[in-house]
């Protein structure tokens, strides 16, 4: 495989990322403006969480047999494209129209972001080594893309407040959809596996593969604590942007602000290997959980807008130590047969159900504190807190020879059946590989 190739796979990982990238940070100010609820806007939230767990496997079966995976990805973003036309023009009706019309985007496109990693891991020459750097470019494509969306709404001169919705976000991403259907085309074809790969298939890790992972020293332990991290994660794209607008950031620089988590995210990542040899997995992973608590804790006691700004590095600290540490962790606890089945149980306690509870948790709690209140920052900042105490004090993951954990360190960045979370808004499980997300 040549480098082209290579920049051919990583321009997709930016585009499907970068859709997502460009109305993602602004949805939840564009649904206070269509006046929707804590409530409604939970539920909205939610759709991305229920549209990675219920799908992604079913269209993996799809692509593998009946279908080649460029042409369902050029299929599924053109079908995306009209939901999110829709919603750009104006969907008529409240918070259930809304509801339906997310959820029918998330249930079509959240798969592509695995079938991406599908497409990208069966055309790499060394995927273990290679798809990191692939994948990478997702992340950059988010952060473009938030970019893009601040410049075009200066061009437009569009008002801090005010105006109803934030269209520009959505028809930006409507463009980028467009683009990615007809770059699906020029894609290396991935065909579906048959004859001598039909073995294969037969072989692939299941979700229920990954439970005899529970046995080992702290997988328990981890897992529970990741659910409840989970649970907290969704207020920075759900309640954050509302908020930072309310203390006098202007709506156009909120794409561009929101993306200030992935810069230090990357650093992280970049001395993740360190921190493993100096401070073991348990403190690692602890000050991720660390890095959210003095992240919401900041919001409680209501601080100058540009120390809410700032603060939003430490949750790219949180997804490089606690996240991807915890990647490594359970890759490091599985057996080789099994390690793509326990990652995908991480991926349906982390991404899937722990992101949807955490999603109608944040709009319960929007309600409960009106007016932009910062008390509304308590809740994540309270349940972080008991989650770093307990995990402290229960976590006892035993020693793992460091080039084990460096091993699967440079794995976790290749291929992996299922992805992180996150924030953020998080990738779905994959039929054969892990990515991690990018998004924070």
């Amino acid at each position: 495989m040549n480098g082209r190739t290579k920049w051919r796979l990583a321009g997709m990982m930016a585009l499907i990322y970068g859709i997502q990238g460009a109305f993602w940070p602004l949805l939840a100010v564009h649904l206070r403006d269509l006046g929707v609820d804590g409530r409604g806007r939970g539920w909205i939230f939610a759709t991305l969480a229920i549209g990675s767990v219920a799908t992604p496997l079913g269209v993996g079966r799809l692509v593998d047999q009946l279908m080649a995976a460029q042409h369902f990805m050029a299929l599924a973003q053109m079908l995306g494209c009209v939901l999110l036309g829709g919603i750009a023009w104006g969907v008529p009706g409240g918070s259930l129209s809304l509801f339906t019309w997310f959820l029918a985007y998330w249930l079509v496109v959240a798969p592509t972001m695995s079938v991406g990693a599908t497409i990208a891991l069966r055309n790499l020459e060394r995927p273990t080594e290679e798809f990191g750097q692939v994948r990478l470019w997702g992340t950059v494509g988010w952060m473009l893309v938030g970019w893009l969306v601040s410049a075009v709404m200066v061009l437009t001169r569009t008002t801090p407040s005010g105006q109803l919705g934030t269209a520009e976000a959505f028809w930006i991403g409507v463009g980028l959809s467009l683009l990615l259907v007809l770059y699906s085309f020029t894609l290396p074809h991935t065909p579906p596996l048959v004859g001598k790969n039909l073995g294969e298939q037969r072989g692939r890790p299941k979700l229920r593969d990954g439970f005899e992972v529970l046995a080992k020293p702290g997988v328990l332990v981890y897992l529970i604590t990741a659910f409840g991290v989970c649970m907290t994660t969704p207020y920075v794209y759900q309640v954050l942007p509302t908020h930072l607008e309310a203390h006098g950031l202007a709506r156009r620089w909120i794409p561009t602000v929101m993306t200030l988590g992935q810069i230090p995210e990357i650093t992280a990542l970049a001395v993740l290997p360190w921190l493993f040899r100096r401070l073991r997995f348990k403190w690692t992973l602890a000050l991720g959980i660390g890095s959210l608590i003095v992240r919401f804790g900041s919001l409680v006691v209501d601080p100058p807008l540009w120390v809410m700004i700032a603060g939003i590095s430490l949750h790219g600290i949180s997804i490089a130590c606690f996240v991807v540490g915890g990647q490594v962790f359970i890759d490091s606890r599985a057996s080789p047969d099994r390690r793509a089945g326990a990652q995908a149980l991480l991926t349906v306690v982390t991404s899937g159900v722990g992101v949807l509870c955490g999603s109608l948790l944040a709009g319960e709690t929007t309600d409960w504190f009106p007016g932009g209140s910062p008390l509304v920052f308590l809740i994540p900042c309270l349940v972080d807190l008991a989650l770093l105490l307990g995990f402290s004090l229960t976590f006892q993951p035993g020693e793992v020879p460091w080039g084990h954990a460096r091993h699967d360190l440079l794995r976790s960045t290749g291929p992996k059946p299922s992805v992180r979370p996150v924030h953020d808004p998080l990738d779905p499980p994959t039929p054969t590989a892990q990515a991690r997300s990018g998004p924070t």
